[in-house]
């Protein structure tokens, strides 16, 4: 492989990752808003015992900028009624919903009823509140931690579903464990705090970013057509980290997920796909799919696509040009070329350091030097 284009790829996908990520600004803000929320909810009935907790992609440090303006950010979050566990779902859904209601501010951001959640709109973010109780009677960190939640069928009766979202994320951050303490502990050095106080979301591990380029390439290739059969982010996040062997380079996180991804999808004796929740196997991520053979197809048509777009072509393209078209078309063109440009000052400061070469063998350019490869002259306009 070109080692020099390899590293060129990972330092443009590092980039693109970074432009993908939610500002700070919109982190605080969505933070004081789901804990204003949590705050409400938090007396709805004397003595249920509200718990807030953030969930998805928000949680995992992976949530990505929507495509379009018009479009916004989804925060999800769990709304545990820790001593409700003895509640019927549609008893458990509507003391979440009523009380929502209720609020001057609140009642005229929800929308109607979902299926599992109660959705506020703001400005720039839509929330995503899913009530939910104690499986087991009790909710106790970090070992007793199933939830029971409620969807909400045609007919509008409910049903009880389970989850585990809290020991989901101890999952995630276990499968990256290694490269996630380097992270944290570089973090941590960065801002002066204790390592301690360095949540998921801070940092940036390969398989975070990975996850993001791959959920921004879905967004895109699905914006215009088939977006309700697209892959769903928790099917794209949990295959992705299943996959993940704690690559410290990018674009090798990504050659190796690719890769791997189709191998944790399971069949049964009845044909019927599975990819459980890897903390709680009742939970089957693909279950829509055997009553839709379309999320199937476009599942398997939309890795076929990664393979190409972010994994092969790549490499066989000559120059910068054609790299940056793909780019564009993959990721959006204004978060490609804020990538571009960020790695273009990387490597003028390397240039006029005299510290970028030319890899003599293999074409390509590199901030490291090794046999065969000369160093490129600090570039000027009058011809030194």
């Amino acid at each position: 492989m070109n080692n020099g284009r390899k590293e060129y790829l990972s330092e443009l996908y590092s980039h693109i990752a970074d432009e993908l990520n939610i500002s700070e600004t919109m982190m605080k803000k969505a933070i004081s808003s789901y804990s204003a929320v949590g705050n409400w909810l938090g007396e709805c009935e004397p003595g249920l015992d509200v718990k807030i907790m953030p969930q998805g992609s928000f949680n995992l440090g992976t949530v990505i900028k929507p495509v379009s303006d018009k479009d916004d950010y989804d925060i999800d979050l769990v709304c545990l009624l820790k001593n409700g566990s003895y509640l019927m779902a549609a008893e458990i859904k509507n003391i979440v919903g009523d009380r929502l209601k209720q609020h001057e501010t609140y009642g005229e951001m929800l929308a109607d009823e979902g299926k599992r959640c109660w959705t506020l709109q703001y400005d720039e973010f839509h929330m995503d509140v899913l009530p939910a109780v104690p499986r087991n009677k009790v909710f106790i960190e970090p070992t007793e931690t199933e939830i029971r939640l409620t969807h909400k069928m045609e007919d509008n009766n409910y049903e009880d579903k389970y989850s585990n979202p809290y020991q989901y994320r101890i999952w995630f951050e276990n499968s990256m464990r290694t490269v996630l303490d380097t992270e944290k502990r570089a973090f941590a050095i960065r801002n002066k705090v204790e390592i301690s106080e360095v949540s998921t979301n801070k940092v940036k591990t390969p398989l975070q970013k990975a996850i993001q380029l791959l959920k921004r390439h879905r967004d895109i290739m699905f914006e215009k057509h088939d977006s309700d059969d697209a892959p769903i982010s928790i099917i794209i996040t949990t295959l992705a980290t299943k996959a993940y062997s704690n690559e410290t380079d990018l674009y090798d996180a990504l050659c190796n997920i690719v890769k791997k991804m189709p191998q944790h999808i399971v069949t049964d004796d009845e044909g019927k796909y599975h990819i459980d929740n890897p903390v709680m196997t009742d939970e089957n991520f693909a279950d829509k799919w055997n009553g839709n053979p379309k999320k199937v197809e476009c599942f398997n048509k939309w890795m076929q696509s990664v393979t190409d777009d972010i994994i092969n072509n790549p490499l066989t393209m000559f120059g910068t040009v054609e790299i940056s078209k793909l780019m564009k078309k993959n990721f959006g063109e204004n978060i490609s070329n804020k990538a571009y440009n960020a790695v273009a000052d990387k490597n003028r400061v390397a240039r006029e350091s005299n510290s970028l070469y030319v890899d003599g063998l293999k074409g390509g350019i590199t901030l490291n030097q090794e046999k065969n490869e000369q160093n490129i002259p600090e570039h000027t306009f009058y011809g030194k």
